[in-house]
C-alpha cells in the first residue's frame, strides 16, 4: 500500500470515529470488554451502511450498472450479466442478475476496494465485453495466496484501527498485541490455520498461550483464517502473590526517602523519589491501577478545599472509565503526605510531558522499577491494589462498595481478587466476625438486663404504695 493511500485511510478512520465515544466498562475482564467490543461493532456497522449508501449513490449518478451490497461479513457486487456457462434464465433471456463475491471484507478498506471493482465491472458491461473468468466466478477469492506472518504484520496496525477509535487505551492494547505477535509467531512462516495451531500448542505456559490465542483471534478474523481455539486453552494456575500487610506498606513508604537521601544514589533519584513515593502512597491508599495515577487525573480537584472526602477522580480514558475513589485508609492521606504541594507538582509536570501511550507506559514501568530494583521490595505496585481489596473484606466493607471503589465488577472482585485471600487473612476475618458476634450478644444481654431492671423498679414502686 503506497504512503499516500495509507495516509488517506488513516484520515478516513480518524474522521469516522470523531463522534464516537467509547463506552466505559465497569469490568476489566473478558465480559466487561465484550460490551465495548459490541458497541464499537454496532457503530462500525452503522457507519459501513452509511458509506455503502454513499457509494451506491455515486455509482448510480455515474450510470454505472453495478451496486455494492453487504452480505454477511463480505461485500459483493450486484449486476445484470450474461448468463454463466451452463446457467439458464426462466424468462428465456440471455442475461440474469448475479451477486459477485470477490472475497472483499465488509470494512472500510473493503468499501474502497469494492467501489473500485464496481467501476471496473461497470466499464466491462458498458463496453459489452464482459466475460466470465476465474475472478468473477469467485475462484480467485477462494484460492487467495496465503500470506506469511510478516506480510500480515505489515498491515496489522492499519487493519486494527480500521475498526477501533484511536485512544490511549486502544493504542496501548495494540502495543501489547504487536509485542506478543512478534514474540510468538515466526514471521517467515505461512499464516495458515495449521501453523497457528502448531505454534499455540508449543506454548506450555497457560498465561503465554492465552496471550497468543488472543492475538491470533484478532488477525485470523481480519484475514478470514478459520481456527478453532476452543480446545487450545490451558487451565490457568495463579502465581503466588505477596500481599503486603499495613505495617509492611508503611515501612516500604519510609524507604523512599532513605534511598533518595543516600549520597551514593544516582542524581536523578535524589529528587524523583518524592514523585514515586507519592505514587506509591496513592496506589496503597486508593487501590488505584498504576496507570490511573498518571493518566489525566484531576489534580486540581484532589487539592481543592471542597474535596473534604479526599476523593481521587479517575479519568474516563482509563481501563474501566471514569470513577470517583474514596481512600480505603483515610488516615494514610495525611501519613503519606498525599496532598504535599511539591510532590503533586512533580506529578503534574510528569503528566504534562506525556504525549503518547508509549510515554505513559514508560512512566508506569519506571515507577514499578522502584519497587524491585531500587528498593528491593518483595511486592509490586498491583499487589498494593490487591491489599486494598483484601483489607476492605477484613474491615467488613460491602463487596459492591469495594468493587465500585476499585473500578471493577462484583464478579471480578470475588473471583479474581479473593483468590489471594490467605489463610492468615481468613483467620482475621473469622476472628473479627466472632468478636462482632460476641459484642452483639453482649449488647442483647445488656438490653435484656436493662428491661428486667426497669420491670423490677416498676414492681418496687407498686409495692411501696401498698
Amino acid at each position: 500500500m503506497n504512503q499516500v493511500h495509507q495516509k488517506d485511510l488513516e484520515d478516513l478512520f480518524e474522521s469516522l470515529f470523531e463522534d464516537f465515544e467509547v463506552p466505559a466498562s465497569t469490568d476489566g475482564s473478558y465480559m466487561g470488554t465484550q460490551a465495548q467490543v459490541k458497541a464499537t461493532q454496532e457503530y462500525m456497522n452503522k457507519k459501513i451502511e452509511e458509506k455503502l449508501t454513499d457509494i451506491n449513490a455515486r455509482l448510480k449518478a455515474s450510470q454505472t450498472k453495478v451496486s455494492v451490497k453487504k452480505v454477511g461479513n463480505t461485500l459483493q457486487l450486484r449486476a445484470t450479466l450474461p448468463l454463466k456457462p451452463g446457467d439458464t434464465n426462466k424468462s428465456g433471456r440471455s442475461k440474469k442478475q448475479y451477486f459477485i463475491s470477490l472475497g472483499i471484507p465488509a470494512n472500510l478498506n473493503g468499501l474502497k476496494t469494492a467501489e473500485e471493482e464496481a467501476y471496473e465491472l461497470g466499464k466491462l458491461i458498458a463496453r459489452k465485453c464482459f466475460e466470465w473468468n476465474d475472478k468473477y466466478f469467485g475462484k480467485n477469492a477462494n484460492h487467495q495466496k496465503v500470506k506469511t506472518f510478516k506480510q500480515i504484520l505489515e498491515t496489522l496496525e492499519n487493519e486494527y484501527f480500521s475498526t477501533r477509535k484511536r485512544t490511549i487505551k486502544s493504542e496501548h492494547s495494540f502495543w501489547h498485541l504487536y509485542k506478543r505477535y512478534t514474540q510468538y509467531f515466526d514471521l517467515d512462516l505461512s499464516a495458515t490455520s495449521e501453523s497457528i495451531i502448531t505454534i499455540i500448542k508449543k506454548i506450555t505456559s497457560p498465561t503465554s498461550r492465552d496471550q497468543a490465542i488472543r492475538v491470533a483471534r484478532v488477525f485470523s478474523k481480519i484475514h478470514g483464517i478459520e481456527v478453532d481455539f476452543k480446545d487450545l486453552k490451558l487451565p490457568v494456575v495463579p502465581n503466588d502473590r505477596y500481599i503486603p500487610s499495613d505495617v509492611e506498606i508503611i515501612e516500604a513508604f519510609e524507604k523512599y526517602q532513605k534511598k533518595g537521601e543516600n549520597t551514593k544514589v544516582r542524581k536523578d533519584y535524589r529528587n524523583s523519589w518524592k514523585l514515586h513515593r507519592l505514587v506509591f502512597g496513592l496506589i496503597a491508599t486508593y487501590g488505584l491501577r498504576p496507570r490511573e495515577v498518571f493518566n489525566q487525573p484531576d489534580l486540581e480537584w484532589f487539592l481543592s478545599s471542597d474535596n473534604t472526602d479526599c476523593i481521587w477522580k479517575v479519568h474516563k480514558s482509563n481501563k474501566t472509565g471514569y470513577r470517583e475513589v474514596l481512600p480505603f485508609v483515610p488516615e494514610w492521606v495525611e501519613l503519606f503526605e498525599l496532598k504535599n504541594p511539591e510532590a503533586i507538582s512533580l506529578l503534574s509536570q510528569k503528566i504534562e510531558q506525556i504525549k503518547s501511550f508509549q510515554e505513559l507506559s514508560h512512566l508506569v514501568q519506571t515507577n514499578a522499577r522502584w519497587f524491585r530494583r531500587i528498593l528491593d521490595l518483595p511486592f509490586e505496585p498491583y499487589d498494593l491494589r490487591h491489599a486494598c481489596a483484601i483489607r476492605a473484606h477484613i474491615q467488613g466493607l460491602p463487596i459492591k462498595a469495594s468493587a465500585d471503589n476499585l473500578g471493577h465488577s462484583v464478579e471480578m472482585h470475588t473471583k479474581v481478587y479473593q483468590r489471594w485471600f490467605s489463610l492468615e487473612n481468613r483467620k482475621k476475618v473469622m476472628k473479627s466476625a466472632i468478636t462482632r458476634k460476641s459484642y452483639e450478644e453482649l449488647e442483647t444481654e445488656v438490653l435484656q438486663l436493662k428491661a428486667e431492671n426497669e420491670e423490677l423498679k416498676l414492681q418496687l414502686h407498686r409495692l411501696s404504695r401498698i
